[in-house]
């Protein structure tokens, strides 16, 4: 192997987006930023915006029509039989890699490349046994995906690595209460807990603040949010009105039913007093058990909203080293290491 000391891994990464925003491109992100001290390569199937620069950027960056990747994923017809001549050639004439890290949305590319570790991270998707035997391990963002994997495939936890959202804080350019309640998510389908939105708006004590995608609201907010009394809009906000607003409200509060991992619960570990959520993604992780400050409720989130302050409290002293970049790089050479 290239060397697990501060001469770096060699690394790649097939992902489905670099840049931009959601939690696949987030997770990307991250890991990029923690494995600067390695050499990565990234296979994406788009680009959006510059590509990184500085620490943490990819080394290389290819496009999956690129001709060193394009077809590897090929199994049937004359594409799948080209492909079975090509993809050994592209493994044995390529440098091999340490690991490679396929998130769910990248493309697949195990048999055109060497690597000592596969991984594939499930992001929240279902994997089928075919596709998790084909890896060495499925690499759980949070133990409640164990759910996402068949028996008899391998599993390793690995979070991704958690950074603040922002370097610096800004409000938004629109207008708040004193007092809130926080909520981020794009009501793309019911997974995500409108109905538990719609329903608290007419329960809770404060108003609640409610981030998501400007064009969301045309597209999917029920009509019946769009001008509810109790609820503030705010489209598009960028990282660093999120830290503003994560760090002014009274309580973050997760409607999700399900999450691979949960940007927006971990979000609200870093800067939120109070995080509200069923016990789903990064809390079931053992290092979330006893953090303060956590309400964890039930299918139906039954919170009780009389219990919840009515005024911002001090930020609790979490531990979260089990999410930090150290941890992160750590499991990857752990399992290194452990390779045959």
């Amino acid at each position: 192997m290239a060397g697990t000391d501060a001469a770096g891994l060699r690394i790649l990464i097939s992902a489905g987006t670099l840049g931009g925003p959601g939690g696949a491109q987030r997770a990307l992100s991250s890991i990029l930023r923690a494995c600067a001290q390695d050499e990565v390569d990234v296979v994406a199937r788009k680009v959006v915006g510059d590509l990184p620069h500085g620490p943490g950027a990819p080394r290389r960056v290819w496009g999956w029509r690129h001709w060193r990747w394009v077809g590897s994923k090929s199994t049937v017809g004359l594409n799948g039989g080209i492909a079975s001549v090509l993809n050994p050639l592209r493994a044995r004439l390529f440098p091999a890699y340490d690991i490679h890290i396929r998130l769910y949305q990248g493309v697949e590319l195990n048999s055109a490349v060497r690597a000592r570790v596969r991984l594939l991270v499930p992001s929240g998707n279902a994997i089928d046994a075919s596709t998790g035997a084909s890896f060495d391990y499925v690499a759980m963002q949070a133990p409640d995906n164990a759910a996402f994997v068949p028996e008899g495939v391998a599993t390793t936890l690995l979070p991704p690595p958690l950074y603040p959202l922002s370097d610096d804080a800004r409000p938004p350019a629109v207008d708040l209460p004193t007092e809130f309640y926080l909520t981020a998510f794009n009501p793309y389908g019911p997974v995500k807990g409108s109905d538990d939105l719609e329903r608290a708006a007419g329960q809770t004590r404060l108003p609640i603040v409610w981030c998501h995608s400007d064009r969301g609201v045309v597209n999917h907010v029920p009509e019946s949010l769009r001008d509810h009394p109790s609820v503030v809009h705010v489209p598009d906000p960028n990282e660093a009105e999120l830290r503003w607003l994560y760090e002014r409200c009274t309580a973050y509060l997760c409607f999700s039913k399900t999450e691979g991992f949960g940007w927006s619960i971990a979000d609200g570990l870093r800067h939120a007093p109070v995080v509200v959520s069923r016990d789903i993604g990064i809390l079931t992780h053992p290092g979330a058990r006893d953090l303060t400050g956590v309400v964890r409720v039930g299918d139906d989130f039954d919170v009780d909203w009389s219990a919840l302050p009515t005024s911002r409290g001090p930020l609790p002293d979490r531990d979260l080293s089990f999410q930090s970049p150290e941890a992160f790089r750590a499991r990857l050479v752990e399992l290194l290491e452990g390779a045959p």
